[in-house]
């Protein structure tokens, strides 16, 4: 069984079957329909790519849709089922290729490494001594703004009444707080941690900083929506009130991937008592839906001095944070956020941050954001107060983010 749960579902030789199967599929496709259901699958596939841009899907996936939607059209035969049916899990195999959603057959079905609960299940536990996932509802009461619940993994020296610092996690977009906890792995990363710390860890809080699925309000108090006031106070709030932490905010870490790492600064550089680390995991280099103009219009009503106040890039050049520690990563592969990212590392460090800024191999993916959070956990625990054994970033060159 451990044998079935360990093959992988995301490595170069799984690309290399899925290609084949798209390749025998569109073979068999054209055959049966000849040419003209194919050209109306890739009309269709190419409107659809131009839509999907706003969310940077690579346009190879686009066009691999087209084989199966191909073998959609007219009445279907066995042989265009046939290869319909497997050319469309070979194009969810190129998605899962892409974005390192599911690395194993195993993680398509976790096993749970904590008990889940309510928050009111949780307070009202008697004798609980070990590590526990809880769903619970952060409300904006000063924000207005609508989130969905949050989710947060506590570890068992909680019980023994130690007051643990915070990480809040902040997902993509397109996504949620169970993206985290999902194919970002949080729990299982805190589990390992805290099992080797004597049941220490942060308390791990991801939520929702969209408000829904596909919404991007851009991390910003804005005429559509006060997400910044939520994070920065509503969220902290909600936590001192579900849970027993160190009430010292400036122990507390935020951290992000793409949308959420691009967010984490925004609250860093906007509301800098919030929390006193930040983890940039693949952000952008300004808070955007697309491009700059269409930004400053929808949110800002075209006024560019109003944007540039919530711009992490000026206010890092207005400002000074001697307060604050951050860490800067992305992908190798993921030229745009490597260039955003080092600008930004070496503008936070001017305006008297200390960083980091380094890179993992892989693309704007959970092949890079699954371990840098297993990286950074130890530097935000430390952050945290936590005493760790091990020195997190022992060895590189750049000593100045150390706790």
């Amino acid at each position: 069984m451990n044998f079935l749960s360990d093959l992988p579902l995301a490595e170069p030789v799984d690309a290399a079957i899925v290609i084949g199967i798209l390749v025998i599929a569109a073979g068999v496709v054209v055959w049966q329909r000849r040419w003209w259901p194919v050209a109306v699958a890739a009309v269709i596939c190419i409107a659809a790519g131009f839509f999907l841009q706003r969310w940077d899907v690579p346009f190879y996936l686009v066009a691999a849709a087209a084989v199966p939607l191909a073998a959609l059209i007219r009445k279907p035969k066995v042989p265009t089922v046939l290869a319909g049916a497997f050319s469309l899990l070979a194009t969810v195999g190129l998605v899962n290729i892409e974005y390192q959603t599911y690395p194993d057959v195993g993680s398509l079905d976790p096993t749970p490494v904590a008990q889940e609960m309510s928050l009111a299940e949780f307070q009202s536990a008697q004798g609980f001594k070990d590590a526990a996932i809880v769903h619970l509802d952060l409300p904006g009461t000063r924000s207005q703004f609508a989130a969905r619940q949050a989710i947060a993994y506590v570890p068992p020296a909680y019980w023994r009444g130690e007051n643990l610092p915070v990480v809040v996690l902040l997902h993509g977009n397109p996504g949620g707080p169970d993206q985290w906890f999902g194919s970002g792995e949080a729990a299982q990363t805190a589990d390992q941690f805290q099992a080797a710390n004597d049941g220490r860890s942060p308390i791990i809080v991801a939520v929702d900083s969209t408000g829904s699925e596909t919404a991007n309000p851009i991390c910003a108090d804005s005429s559509l929506a006060h997400v910044m006031t939520y994070l920065s106070q509503d969220v902290p709030a909600g936590i001192k009130q579900a849970f027993r932490v160190n009430q010292d905010q400036s122990h507390w870490t935020v951290a992000g991937l793409s949308y959420g790492g691009t967010c984490a600064l925004q609250i860093a550089t906007n509301q800098p008592t919030a929390y006193g680390s930040i983890v940039d995991i693949s952000g952008e280099a300004e808070p955007t839906i697309g491009s700059h103009q269409a930004t400053v219009d929808k949110f800002f009503g075209g006024d560019e001095k109003a944007f540039n106040a919530q711009d992490p890039a000026h206010l890092l050049k207005q400002n000074r944070y001697p307060g604050l520690a951050a860490v800067f990563i992305a992908g190798d592969d993921d030229h745009a956020s490597v260039a955003a990212l080092s600008s930004l590392s070496q503008q936070a460090r001017a305006a008297g941050m200390r960083t980091y800024n380094g890179t993992r191999p892989g693309g704007h993916s959970f092949q890079v954001w699954r371990p840098a959070l297993r990286e950074v956990l130890a530097w935000a625990a430390q952050r945290g107060g936590m005493k760790i054994d091990k020195d997190p970033f022992d060895g590189i060159e750049d000593q100045d983010v150390r706790a």
